[in-house]
């Protein structure tokens, strides 16, 4: 069923605060799903994390259902010149509730807009784990491929998770 009261936007650093809250709970939620731990957002400085969703290289977009951030999409442009033409899609979260209503899809949808928009951008690049079926059945329809996999790519606690990288290619 879609929600279509769920809208998503662009965060600007006003929306840093909601959207530390909304990391930690994907961490809490899914912890093999992040390469961050919550030691490691807890470190980082409020000024970081703005830098994260409304930076010279980075968006990040929300989904708000009413004022409350209920899900997350970030993507990065590589800052080296020869890596110019790549962009990383990154950490996509939605919470337990507004799941199965195609907010995922939206949110990614709109990094790719995102990247579509910049002329240099030639493929969006993301990692998932390989566990994350839904996750990884989501960016194929989307148009994702595979490319390779990386063997205990994360550690979370004592348990090693692999992950599978994945293009789009936009040009």
């Amino acid at each position: 069923m879609p929600a279509p009261d769920i809208v998503i936007r662009l965060l600007t650093p006003a929306d840093t605060a909601a959207f530390c809250a909304l990391r930690l709970r994907a961490i809490l939620d899914s912890p093999s799903a992040f390469s961050s731990s919550r030691e490691d957002e807890l470190a980082r400085t409020p000024e970081e994390h703005a830098q994260r969703i409304a930076g010279a290289l980075q968006r990040g977009f929300g989904a708000f259902d009413g004022a409350r951030l209920v899900g997350f999409a970030g993507l990065r442009r590589e800052p080296l010149r020869q890596l110019w033409h790549k962009a990383l899609l990154w950490g996509v979260f939605v919470d337990a509730p507004q799941r199965g209503k195609g907010v995922a899809r939206r949110l990614v949808n709109a990094c790719i807009e995102q990247a579509e928009t910049d002329p240099a951008i030639m493929q969006v690049h993301l990692s998932v784990n390989a566990e994350n079926n839904a996750a990884l059945g989501l960016y194929e329809s989307l148009g994702f491929i595979a490319y390779g996999t990386e063997p205990r790519s994360m550690r979370v606690g004592d348990l090693f998770y692999d992950e599978h990288h994945l293009a789009l290619l936009l040009k």
